[in-house]
């Protein structure tokens, strides 16, 4: 049975944590690493993106199991975090021009546009493009 204070394992939600993957070029072993986003440091390896994945699950319960041990800050998970849906960018006159004018061209308003570019440009995670330029 755990102590009182202590941290068991069960105490973390890893699941929660934002997570990258990228493949390791083959110079440096091949295989996978995955980080943590919100946990600085927090990586891990494997073969395969999945196996990557669960190691980096264990990994962010040790981050947290010793980040909590030496009273250090643990920052929340993304997906503990609240959004609006609002934010303010600042552009180039020139750009914000080019972008209502082709929203004026599709029919659809500035923000729908803009949301609509947003989208896609996420929607392929970052290293996934990479991948694809590689290939």
């Amino acid at each position: 049975m755990a102590k009182k204070g202590s941290v068991r394992r069960n105490d973390v939600d890893a699941e929660a944590y934002a997570a990258t993957v990228i493949p390791l070029p083959s110079t440096e072993g091949g295989g996978y690493m995955a980080a943590a986003v919100e946990l600085p440091g927090c990586v891990s390896t494997g073969e395969t993106e999945a196996e990557a994945l669960k190691e980096l699950r264990d990994a962010i319960r040790s981050w947290i199991r010793t980040a909590r041990e030496f009273g250090d800050q643990v920052p929340p998970p993304a997906s503990k975090h609240s959004y609006s849906g609002k934010f303010i960018v600042r552009v180039p006159a020139s750009l914000h021009r080019s972008l209502a004018i082709r929203a004026d061209v599709e029919g659809v308003s500035l923000n729908q546009l803009v949301s609509s570019l947003l989208s896609g440009g996420v929607a392929v995670p970052q290293s996934e493009r990479r991948r694809r330029k590689a290939a």
